[in-house]
């Protein structure tokens, strides 16, 4: 939206000096008409001055009308030629006058389209010759095309408002859902809509929203079914591998030996076994360990951000979806202060608590509360609903465990093996808390001032 911001004034400025530009072109070109018809005028006044004297007579409104017949209405063709058409006045005629003293010569010179002139005799004014000009065309001209650039203008601006309304906008808020997939955010579907322009759009992103989700789950099924088969036979190795060591242990001592002295050919042997028997049991703990750490995929990327985020992201992702659901909630900060943590992985732990608080309470109502000690930030959620007993908050974390109060409930028991994955990442510690007499369960995270990788 910045860039569009950006765009609009570009093309505000760009009509702005469009239309000053006109301004000023035809202003300069109205005023060297005007120019011009002064010397026009001028021209034919004197001429006028000196065929009266020429003649002799008194100057008289016959006499006046006559001389302006010879020196400017039987010359109009040529003065036409010479000046230009929109120099010549429409009509030139004689107003008579008391004789009387003035030094005016031109008496309105300026926006009136009637240009007097003082004409004298010898005893003073006798009367003013009145050239009437029409308006000018390039006036018209100026005008219509500053009507048609304002016009242009208002039909871009209401273009442009209606891209901004119907396309940036909806758009602005659409375009960081793809990146929330991506990061394995759990978030709500995007609302349908009748806008013509994103309606398909927004249908592919549910579908493929529904996809990733449905992949997720096929690949958490998967991924317990791969660490039960490895736990099994890790642990069928283990045995056998022991008592292979055992053994190995006992002939190196010459356990078996009839004397009971240790043969030296045998006890190297017995050696290289029970090294080898070490070594097959670190590889079956090994991949145990690579099975479980798979399962979650995250890599802290550190950044200073304000907790206000973490409230606006519960607002934006779960608002109007407990609004809907007419689940009671509340996102309380207690101040809004700088973490130096990753952002997109906290919101992850959020999103999974938030998604168990929906599945496995009771629309009793979810509070989250995020707050600040003088050592790091503790970011509580509660739920109402069904509690987990006591005796399985030890194993809540572990990787495919499922409470009890999960009967019924869809879900691969990896949610929270990954709040707790994450929050070791960040240094930080994850627990659970049940209250039965209110029927309420917690989980807490607790991060410290500034996680270091």
């Amino acid at each position: 939206m910045k860039r569009a911001a950006k765009l609009y004034t570009v093309t505000v400025l760009l009509y702005a000096l469009l239309f000053l530009s006109a301004y000023i072109l035809f202003s300069k070109v109205i005023r060297r008409n005007e120019d011009s018809a002064y010397v026009l005028m001028n021209r034919v006044f004197n001429e006028l001055e000196s065929y009266l004297s020429d003649s002799g007579e008194e100057i008289t409104a016959d006499s006046v009308c006559a001389g302006i017949d010879e020196v400017y209405y039987a010359r109009i063709d040529e003065l036409k030629k010479e000046y230009g058409n929109d120099t010549i006045p429409e009509r030139v005629y004689f107003i008579s006058a008391e004789a009387g003293n003035s030094e005016v010569s031109l008496i309105n010179p300026d926006k009136d389209y009637e240009k007097l002139w003082v004409l004298r005799s010898s005893e003073g004014i006798c009367g003013f010759v009145v050239f009437e000009y029409g308006e000018s065309r390039f006036s018209k001209l100026l005008i219509f095309t500053e009507l048609c650039i304002a016009a242009a203008f208002l039909i871009t601006l209401g273009v442009c408002i209606y891209i901004g309304t119907h396309i940036l906008r909806p758009f602005e808020k659409l375009s960081s859902y793809p990146e929330k997939l991506s990061k394995n955010q759990l978030t709500e579907k995007l609302p349908e809509t009748k806008n013509r322009f994103f309606g398909r759009f927004t249908w592919g992103i549910n579908m493929l929203s529904d996809r990733l989700t449905s992949d997720r789950r096929r690949i958490g099924e998967l991924s317990r079914e791969h660490l039960t088969m490895l736990t099994t036979i890790a642990h069928g190795i283990k045995t056998p591998v022991s008592n292979i060591k055992l053994y190995a242990d006992a002939i190196s001592t010459g356990l078996y030996q009839p004397d009971g002295k240790v043969n030296e050919s045998d006890a190297e042997v017995a050696g290289k076994i029970s090294r080898n028997a070490d070594e097959i049991a670190s590889i079956v703990k090994e991949l145990i360990d690579k099975a479980q750490g798979g399962v979650v995929d995250f890599e802290p990327s550190i950044q200073n951000f304000y907790l206000n985020e973490l409230i606006s992201f519960l607002n934006e992702e779960y608002g109007n979806r407990l609004n809907v659901l007419k689940i009671p909630h509340s996102f309380e900060l207690e101040s809004d202060a700088i973490i130096k943590s990753d952002r997109d992985g906290i919101c992850r732990i959020l999103s999974q608590l938030m998604e168990n608080a929906i599945k496995y309470g009771n629309g009793g109502g979810i509070n989250v509360r995020i707050s600040k000690d003088e050592e790091g930030y503790l970011i509580s959620v509660k739920n109402k609903g069904k509690v987990i007993p006591d005796k399985e908050l030890p194993f809540l974390f572990n990787s495919f465990y499922r409470g009890s109060n999960s009967e019924g409930i869809p879900g691969s028991g990896i949610g929270l093996f990954e709040c707790y994955e994450i929050t070791r990442k960040l240094c930080g510690d994850i627990y659970a808390r049940s209250d039965a007499e209110n029927t309420e369960t917690e989980f807490a995270v607790y991060l410290p001032g500034a996680t270091h990788t």
